[in-house]
């Protein structure tokens, strides 16, 4: 497993996907602690990222970050929260039948802060 970290693998649209600890935590929060209109985005966010990753006329804003040395992209959940995630080879991940894999790393917080 890359860095080290735990991570839950899903498929669902598209695209196989991997939520890491952080992002697992983030979740956890959303649900318990949030507005219902927060957690229906995050799902319909989670969603429409696993059609089409890449996809910049969609929801959100979406932003590929630069200098991270791999594919990252970032969507506005909330004025100050943002779903971070990366496209990465599944091979990284122990899943080498799967060319690419979505990998989301946070879904509270902004990319900047961390």
């Amino acid at each position: 497993m890359a860095n080290g970290q735990k991570a839950t693998s899903i498929t669902f649209g598209m695209y196989k996907y991997i939520e890491m600890k952080e992002a697992l935590k983030d979740k956890q929060i959303i649900l318990k602690s949030h507005p219902k209109a927060t957690q229906s985005k995050l799902h319909y966010f989670v969603n429409d990222i696993l059609d089409e990753p890449r996809n910049l006329n969609t929801v959100g804003n979406p932003e590929q970050l630069k200098h991270s040395g791999i594919e990252m992209w970032s969507r506005e959940l909330t004025k100050k929260d943002r779903i971070v995630y990366g496209i990465e080879p599944g091979a990284n991940y122990n899943m080498p039948e799967e060319p690419e894999i979505v990998v989301f790393y946070q879904y509270l917080g902004h990319y900047q802060d961390k």
